[in-house]
């Protein structure tokens, strides 16, 4: 089964769907994606496990790195 987790990239912005890539993904993190545009910042608002099911088809963008609070 395929993981989902729920990024956003603005505070009150839409969330993306995007791969996890394997990376163990909590609320509240802050990740780097891979997107059509470039790299991108945002923040983890749905973990993997909280995605139960999805329609979603086709690629997704990909989590690359998380970044690891200072």
């Amino acid at each position: 089964m395929t993981q989902i987790a729920g990024i956003r990239f603005q505070p009150g912005g839409r969330v993306h769907f995007c791969d996890p890539s394997g990376f163990s993904l909590a609320v509240g993190d802050t990740v780097i994606v891979e997107t059509e545009n470039g790299p991108r910042d945002g923040r983890v608002v749905m973990a993997p496990d909280q995605v139960a099911h999805s329609d979603l088809r086709g690629p997704m963008d990909s989590v690359i790195a998380v970044v690891e609070p200072e």
